[in-house]
């Protein structure tokens, strides 16, 4: 016969108190550790310790304190070693490679001389909006196992890993979960909801800076009053201390020029 499947408020306390261990194990190690790598504690820790857990087909303590033990999606088995495996790497390092993966986008975005200004601008506010949205799906991902029920680390998700009770869950205390779950919902599709808006707002404020640099008849680059004007390859004007200075493509089409290239105008007020 099947065990039942564990009740989100027995998931919610056994990670409440393996996340409690883990962070005393950080706290040793971080003393062992010179001062630089002090931030390496916490993933060591957390894989140390589900190393010696998960990965031996043990339970965590706080699993064995709540009394749930991981069970693959048939709910009749555990977990595959490599399924365990991949919870672990996931749970220990996803978030921190999946905020790496989208600042080297955002770099590389921002190299890329060959996107015109308008799509790059674009391309660099959608990376930084979901680097802003990034901490807001774990938020959201936690709400739905604290009102549906299932593990509160993505990874386990992805990897098909549930929890089933071994013995009577205690869950009369708990019933204020699902309404922490629907205000912890409604917190973070706020939070998404500003960041895009942020995002629009930003758009909506670059489409009108063409229409101020030639009314105000100001330099794109340093966005001041072009003075001694020079004129690029690609037919843009800026004044002449951006084009020899540390300007070295157009602020405007981020076309590539040389110093030895640049025109300047004499007689001419931008303008004018």
């Amino acid at each position: 016969m099947a065990l039942p499947v564990a009740q989100p408020a027995e998931v919610l306390r056994a990670w409440q108190k393996d996340d409690q261990y883990e962070k005393q194990l950080a706290d040793s190690i971080s003393k062992l550790l010179p001062l630089q790598h002090g931030s390496k504690a916490i993933p060591i820790s957390s894989l140390l310790y589900k190393s010696f857990t998960t990965l031996k087909d043990l339970q965590t303590l706080g699993e064995e304190y709540s009394g749930i033990v991981q069970v693959d999606d048939s709910y009749h088995k555990l977990p595959s070693y490599y399924a365990r495996l991949a919870s672990v790497l996931l749970s220990t390092f996803g978030e921190n490679l999946t905020r790496r993966f989208v600042n080297h986008v955002g770099k590389k975005i921002e190299t890329n001389r060959s996107l015109r200004s308008e799509a790059q601008d674009l391309f660099l506010i959608a990376v930084k909006t979901l680097g802003d949205v990034l901490p807001q799906i774990q938020s959201i991902h936690r709400a739905l196992s604290y009102i549906c029920g299932g593990p509160l680390q993505i990874g386990k998700n992805l990897t098909g890993i549930d929890y089933v009770h071994v013995r009577p869950a205690a869950t009369a205390s708990y019933a204020h979960l699902n309404l922490l779950g629907y205000i912890t919902l409604l917190h973070a599709f706020v939070c998404c909801g500003q960041s895009v808006y942020l995002a629009k707002k930003h758009l909506d404020q670059l489409k009108e800076i063409p229409n101020e640099v030639d009314n105000e008849k100001t330099c794109v680059a340093c966005l001041e009053e072009i003075l001694q004007p020079c004129v690029l390859q690609c037919g843009h004007i800026f004044c002449h201390q951006c084009c020899y200075g540390a300007l070295n493509s157009c602020a405007l089409c981020r076309t590539p020029f040389t110093k030895n290239t640049v025109v300047p105008l004499m007689n001419y007020y931008p303008g004018g």
